[in-house]
């Protein structure tokens, strides 16, 4: 325990000049732009086509957040050395001002590759942020207040990664645009604020004695050793990502065979160079250099914190799937009807709220029980395995059912000679309407509108041959609608089916994923300025591992959730957000304080450098991820419904690397006076 006075509390806080608060409110929006897509992508990219998703698979999922967020966390090597030599504030410019491009272009592609390039567009604009704000608060802060300055940070951080989502949960529900727009918006705000509010920390810029922009470059590289050496590393991870996109010429047997040799042509190399000797005066060129890690504690600090990001991730990466596939989420929505309504809301209000909490994909459920109807009525099913599979179609639409109860429900449809109630045509035809361009309070169209769907239903009842679709989307638009067939045929199955699934409807609805993963971001809010507080009075190593070992604990912990993916109930959603809080905790005391144990120890000069090299062990973190995650969903959670493996997985990871950290603290850290950390130079 550090024997040092500690600073009071609200001393402290008055100690933060303006432009830690402008930094850190920057941070809130620029976490609202990241979070309120991220926590959501993987439902995104995996969701069904019909719901507006992009209907990749796990697999692919995982291969876009292992590549993109690498990227991502890679660049601020660049990017922070170009802050300390150009100025914070012509970078912050630029990265919003790519942001606020990137984050819209995302909604515009559906296919892998364009959508990967644009999320590639959105890396580049929060690689350019990053180091930046983080480089700000450490400027701006000294060794009396930049734990709980840190603290501060960190939980502006989580401020916006909890807003963000949120937000985003609820305009998903309107249409995935909406997503996108938000985070352009929010992209927009900080360019308001960069440009009225922030003030320059940084000296070099004004000082008229800047660095080249080649000298810029060399230094980036000297933080860790030479070209040569960074050289060899980015081409093995380059190899990683290649064999995680499943091509056959290179496997992940191939990978390591390609690894090998490559490693052994580097060291070969340099045993050819060790008996040359260069030019007096004459600076090698980087390529005839050998290999040289100029600060190797620096450099395994990064490899051992990446495995603490790899294994991080999996709560927003993982974790939103496992969620929807997993989780019976029903006993959160009675806990959230019961607390608004006690708290005076009226009926109307407290059902518009659980409709935002767990919002569900109706029109792509009427879809699927027309098809499922349409096979028996026709004498071609379904069969057992189709309703399977409808049933795990069924989850994407955040309803939990089982494929007996499902088929029990087809069963149940009548084929003809059905009644509607006037109940059941007010949404549908009320959107119909307005989508028509008409008031919804115009009673001949909506009379019109109803009688068409009425007649339909009584002559054919769900299931109506197409000729006669035809027929009444003509009556339709002869009552002045300027509606398409689709969007008629669309009202008519709501219409005709959502009476007959109200009950699945009720009964296995399940909350948004991401409102959950949002516990994380809500427990820090809370709580991360008192631990921080707390935990200023422990070394730095001390809390980093201390706060490993209970994230091992919270990650771990869905292992036991039980449940299977679409059997009679699913796992206990109890667990699983006693998993999230206890990692939260875990993550306030690690997370914050190893980013300000790398401001602390950096030189003054090269504090966004350093910062932009804290980033690679993200970056590694987020590579090393994605792979795993979407290799260890796809056999052990998807077609092995074994989710218990893939979690001890995770949580022995995360608690590996405590006990690694632990022997990197003692056996590799010098020891020449109490408590002495890493030297930067």
């Amino acid at each position: 325990m550090a024997n040092k006075e500690k600073t009071g509390f609200w001393k402290t806080i008055r100690s933060y000049p303006s432009t830690f608060w402008v930094a850190n409110t920057m941070e809130i929006f620029e976490r609202m732009a990241w979070y309120g897509f991220y926590t959501v992508s993987s439902l995104y990219i995996t969701g069904a086509v019909e719901t507006g998703g992009l209907g990749f698979t796990s697999e692919q999922r995982g291969q876009i957040q292992a590549i993109v967020p690498f990227f991502l966390y890679l660049m601020p090597v660049i990017t922070g050395a170009l802050a300390d030599r150009y100025g914070y504030k012509k970078m912050f410019i630029t990265s919003y001002g790519v942001m606020i491009v990137a984050y819209y272009s995302l909604g515009q592609f559906h296919s892998f590759l364009p959508f990967l390039m644009a999320f590639m567009f959105v890396a580049v604009g929060a690689a350019i942020f990053k180091p930046v704000v983080v480089g700000t608060i450490a400027r701006v802060t000294d060794e009396s207040n930049s734990s709980m300055g840190f603290g501060v940070f960190y939980m502006m951080v989580n401020v916006g990664g909890f807003v963000g989502p949120i937000v985003a949960g609820i305009v998903r529900g309107w249409d995935w645009k909406y997503v996108f727009i938000g985070s352009s918006i929010w992209a927009a705000i900080n360019m308001i604020l960069v440009l009225t509010l922030y003030k320059e920390p940084t000296t070099e810029a004004a000082s008229g004695r800047g660095r080249s922009f080649s000298k810029v470059m060399d230094d980036t590289v000297e933080v860790l050793g030479n070209f040569r050496f960074v050289f060899a590393v980015f081409v093995i991870l380059i190899a990683l990502m290649i064999a995680n996109q499943g091509v056959n010429w290179l496997s992940w047997g191939r990978c390591a065979v390609v690894i090998v040799v490559w490693l052994g042509l580097n060291f070969g190399y340099d045993a050819v160079l060790k008996g040359r000797t260069s030019s007096p005066g004459k600076r090698p060129s980087p390529l005839a250099q050998r290999m040289r890690c100029s600060n190797w504690r620096f450099a395994l600090y990064l490899l051992i914190m990446s495995g603490f990001w790899t294994s991080f991730n999996q709560i927003f990466i993982t974790m939103p799937e496992y969620i929807r596939d997993y989780s019976d989420t029903q006993s959160l929505i009675r806990i959230g009807r019961t607390v608004v309504s006690g708290l005076g809301f009226s009926e109307e209000a407290t059902e518009r709220f659980v409709d935002m909490l767990a919002a569900v994909d109706e029109e792509p459920l009427v879809n699927d029980l027309d098809r499922l109807v349409r096979m028996k009525r026709g004498g071609t099913g379904p069969s057992g395995a189709e309703l399977e599979d409808a049933a795990r179609r069924i989850l994407g639409y955040k309803i939990r059912v089982t494929a007996d109860r499902l088929g029990m429900l087809v069963d149940g449809i009548p084929v003809s000679g059905v009644t509607v109630r006037e109940q059941d045509l007010e949404d549908p035809v009320g959107t119909l309407i307005s989508d028509g361009g008409l008031e919804e309070s115009s009673r001949e169209a909506v009379s019109g509108v109803s009688a068409v769907i009425r007649d339909l239903l009584a002559t054919h009842g769900p299931v109506v041959p197409s000729l006669h679709i035809d027929t009444a989307h003509r009556r339709v638009s002869g009552l002045g609608l300027d509606v398409s067939r689709e969007q008629f045929e669309q009202a008519f199955l709501l219409a005709a089916y959502l009476p007959y699934a109200q009950p699945i409807i009720e009964d296995g609805r399940q909350v948004n994923p991401e409102y959950i993963i949002n516990i994380d971001a809500g427990a820090i809010i809370l709580l991360q300025v008192l631990i921080s507080f707390l935990m200023a009075r422990f070394h730095r190593f001390t809390t980093m591992i201390v706060g490993m070992m209970v994230a091992a604990v919270g990650i771990g912990l869905s292992m036991v959730a039980g449940g299977s993916m679409i059997g009679p109930i699913g796992g206990s959603i109890w667990v699983v957000v006693a998993g999230i809080v206890i990692f939260g905790i875990g993550e306030m005391m690690a997370s914050p304080t190893s980013q300000e144990y790398v401001g602390r120890i950096a030189p003054r000069e090269k504090v966004a450098l350093y910062m932009g090299y804290y980033f690679v062990s993200m970056a590694l973190g987020n590579l090393f991820g994605g792979i795993l995650s979407g290799q260890a969903y796809g056999p052990f959670a998807r077609d092995m419904e074994r989710p218990d493996i893939m979690w001890a997985l995770f949580g022995v990871l995360m608690a590996a690397t405590g006990v690694i950290f632990l022997l990197y603290n003692r056996f590799a850290l010098p020891r020449t006076t109490e408590g002495q950390e890493i030297q930067a130079t």
